[in-house]
């Protein structure tokens, strides 16, 4: 025998640590699924809101083009017209320019309301000298002359109009026109433009819209103010590559979402810029992106906090049905071994009763039968409990009279060794309807609280805790049920027992085996009733409910 239990015993906990792995393991496959579904229903908003800003995006990009194309071209027609009015009115010019010159329609250039040129007007010989300008300029400006000016060489080799700075870095636009005399430039007419007020574009076109004219070599000089990101010294460098290359720029440090779409003025050797912030574009998308990403986040949430309550409800159940089967198997497995035991126990009384049958209790040996007799009906007692937990109880339902029911159980347990010592008050209405129940388990059951109320009140006078044990057993009929209390003034049991009262073999009596309250409530519980346990100041109280219409 002992070596073949040796493996059921080390069978049993192992069990456990299988359990609780495979437990561990469905938690990390459902938190995986449901971080698998979280990242699914992200990734369709997320591909969904790039296809959408790459859509706006080229789309924005498309318009600005046609736009800086329709700029380009306004700008372009404007300095066309410039540049021919200023070829009518170099046709006056003789071959001595400082004495043929036609000074009315020169002045006409620059008249404050009708004049195509506000900034003013110069005229300069061959050799870049100031021959006659208005307004008159000063004099530094007079001798320092124009022949080393980028745009006065371009006239003088290629004899046509050139517009571009009248220095690196200026806001004034200079259209210079030759004077071509028997297939010579004799002289230049130049007519000067402040980029601020006198050309289209000079003002800037909306908030989140910038527009730039840059010449040949990169220099950007409309409008005369420019937007701070164009001064960084990387955002220069990036246009005047964005101008000779025609790339545009992957990204501006001081604008990383800014749109640049050049295109060249046609007829001049400018090109004009249109810059645009993005982000005013994106906001609207980005917005319903991060709703969108809200609102999944919340019902991944929501799922989760969901599924956690749902899980620890089924775990919990899960738990409660192991622990109540493996009750189930511990209660069978003892009550087939009560069973035998109590079977054999049994037997043995039946012979020893028999035999001190014999014995008279009177005379010199009496006390010794008397104390035989009540040993044999103590074990006949503990027998019948085992007999009784070994097997359901069968329940057979008659009418009985609930007082005449209580005075008998109260009278049979008279002859308990602990009778002399206990005072049991019967509080027992005269005249009791019927009670329809099995009187044989309620007897059982009834017999059990007055039994251990009165060896608990013994126990507690031969503790010296109470001087007067006493128990209280009252019966009454309800309307819908009967109800019986059984208190005493034992002191009560330990607190750590109080937990477990009802649990088969956990008892606090050194003589007792643990059933009779587990058995009590069994009985009770398969006719409907139950049983409860309430704490007195000076001991117990169980207060026995059984309905009288019968449960199905």
């Amino acid at each position: 025998m002992p070596p073949s239990s040796a493996p059921e015993t080390s069978a049993a906990p192992s069990g456990r640590p299988g359990l609780a792995q495979a437990e561990r393991q469905f938690v990390r496959s459902v938190v995986a699924g449901l971080v698998l579904l979280g990242a699914v229903a992200v990734a369709g908003p997320l591909l969904s809101y790039r296809s959408d800003v790459a859509g706006a995006r080229a789309e924005f990009q498309s318009r600005m083009t046609r736009e800086a194309r329709v700029y380009a071209e306004a700008l372009g027609l404007h300095l066309k017209l410039l540049q021919t009015e200023l070829l009518r009115v170099s046709e006056g010019v003789g071959p001595d320019v400082k004495r043929e010159l036609p000074t009315e329609d020169l002045q006409d250039l620059t008249t404050p309301r009708a004049g195509l040129f506000h900034a003013g007007v110069m005229v300069l010989d061959a050799q870049g000298k100031l021959r006659w300008s208005d307004p008159p300029l000063d004099e530094a400006q007079a001798q320092d002359g124009f022949a080393t000016r980028p745009w006065f060489q371009q006239v003088l080799a290629r004899q046509t109009s050139v517009v571009d700075a009248i220095a690196p870095g200026a806001s004034l636009f200079v259209v210079a026109v030759p004077v071509v005399r028997a297939g010579q430039t004799t002289a230049v007419l130049a007519g000067l433009l402040d980029t601020g007020t006198a050309l289209p574009g000079g003002r800037p076109l909306s908030n989140d819209l910038e527009l730039l004219v840059l010449n040949a070599s990169g220099d950007l000089f409309l409008p005369s103010a420019p937007p701070s990101w164009a001064n960084v010294s990387r955002a220069s460098g990036e246009l005047r590559d964005f101008i000779r290359e025609g790339v545009r720029p992957p990204s501006l440090d001081a604008m990383p979402e800014t749109f640049l779409t050049a295109t060249p003025v046609p007829g001049t050797g400018l090109h004009l810029v249109l810059a645009a912030d993005e982000s005013a574009l994106l906001s609207g998308l980005r917005d319903r992106f991060l709703v969108q990403l809200l609102v999944l986040a919340l019902l991944q949430v929501g799922t989760l906090v969901l599924f956690t309550v749902h899980w620890r409800r089924v775990y919990g159940l899960f738990r409660e049905v192991e622990s109540r089967s493996a009750r189930q198997e511990k209660m069978a497995a003892l009550g087939s071994a009560a069973s035998l035991i109590a079977h054999e126990v049994k037997n043995s009384l039946n012979g020893l009763k028999a035999a001190t049958g014999l014995v008279s209790p009177e005379g010199e040996g009496g006390l010794v039968v008397r104390t035989l007799h009540g040993q044999i009906d103590r074990l006949a007692h503990l027998a019948t409990s085992l007999l009784n937990f070994g097997k359901p109880p069968v329940v057979r339902r008659v009418d009985v009279n609930l007082s005449q029911l209580v005075r008998d159980v109260v009278e049979g347990l008279r002859s308990l060794p602990e009778a002399g010592e206990v005072r049991v008050d019967v509080d027992v209405p005269p005249d009791a309807a019927p009670l329809s129940c099995d009187p044989l388990l309620l007897t059982t059951a009834l017999d059990n609280l007055v039994r251990n109320a009165m060896e608990a009140t013994v126990a507690a006078k031969d503790l010296g805790k109470v001087t007067e044990p006493h128990v209280r057993v009252r019966a009454r009929l309800d309307a819908d049920a009967a109800v019986v209390t059984v208190e005493d003034n034992g002191g009560g049991p330990p607190p750590d027992v109080e937990g477990h009262l009802f649990e088969p073999f956990h008892t606090s009596k050194p003589k007792g085996i643990g059933l009779g309250l587990a058995m009590t409530r069994q009985a009770l519980e398969h006719q409907g009733g139950q049983l409860t346990f309430e704490r007195l100041p000076d001991g117990s109280r169980f207060l026995l409910h059984l309905p009288r219409v019968p449960r199905p």
